[in-house]
Order: C-alpha cells, then sequence, then structure tokens
C-alpha cells in the first residue's frame, strides 16, 4: 500500500497570516477560558465541600444530642417516680402510728411490759415491708368494719 503525498502549498499572503495568527489566539483563549471555568469548578466543588462537611457535622452532633434529650427524659421520668415515692413516705412518716410501727420494728423499741427477743437469724426490716405489713392490716380491717 503506498501512500498518496499530497502536496499542499500555503499561502504566504497578508489574509492566510492574520487567519493562523486569529486561530492561534482563538485557541490560546479558549483554553485560557477552559483553565479558569476549572478553576471555578474547583473552588465551587470546595466551596460545596466545606458547608456538606459543616452539615454532616451538625447532623451527627444533632443526632448525639437527641440520644441525650431521650436518655435525659427517661431518667427525668425515674426522678419523677423516685419523688413521688419519697413523698409518699414524708407522709407516712408524718402519721404517728406507722412512725411507731418502724420504731419497734427497727430499734426494737417496746409498749409498757413487753418483752422483744432477738434471735442472730432476724434482719433489719426494710421500711417498705413494714409499708407492706402496714397496708395488708389495713385491708383485713375494712372488709370486717363494713360487716
Amino acid at each position: 500500500m503506498v501512500k498518496k503525498k499530497t502536496e499542499i502549498t500555503r499561502m504566504n499572503n497578508p489574509y492566510t497570516k492574520h487567519k493562523t495568527l486569529e486561530s492561534i489566539r482563538d485557541f490560546k483563549h479558549k483554553r485560557k477560558l477552559k483553565r479558569r471555568m476549572r478553576l471555578i469548578v474547583a473552588i465551587g466543588l470546595l466551596l460545596i465541600l466545606l458547608v456538606g462537611s459543616g452539615i454532616v457535622r451538625n447532623y451527627n452532633q444533632l443526632a448525639k444530642l437527641e440520644e441525650d434529650k431521650v436518655l435525659a427524659e427517661k431518667e427525668l421520668e425515674s426522678l419523677d417516680l423516685r419523688q413521688d415515692e419519697l413523698e409518699y413516705y414524708i407522709g407516712l412518716l408524718e402519721d404517728e402510728e406507722y412512725v411507731t410501727k418502724l420504731a419497734r420494728s427497727e430499734y426494737y423499741l417496746t409498749k409498757d411490759n413487753e418483752i422483744v427477743f432477738s434471735f442472730p437469724d432476724d434482719k433489719k426490716p426494710d421500711h417498705t415491708q413494714v409499708t407492706e405489713e402496714e397496708s395488708e392490716s389495713v385491708e383485713e380491717e375494712t372488709p370486717q368494719s363494713e360487716q
């Protein structure tokens, strides 16, 4: 296969020189515009990444704060229940019968002519046990008083 050689000669007149220079200027101008556009796009992407990272960081912090809020609400609920329980016991301590029953059970206080026997196996009663015993005795007394 033999390649054909085409011989084209250029004309060296001012018009061709002008057009050649114009095409070179256009090529350089387009290359300059492409570089400028790449720079603008790179700066834009950098700004988007900076703002996006801030948004992601804030979203993660918000999620953590939501978890903390849920935990704090649970703790508040348990503390409210504990406060209600303590207020109940405060009310019981204002009742003289409860206080005497509690003192007799915990400190082995006695009435006149009464003897208390303490065994080594005895454990110190909890104030909740005294409350339960008191509520049971009240429940037992209620049906009898209705009859």
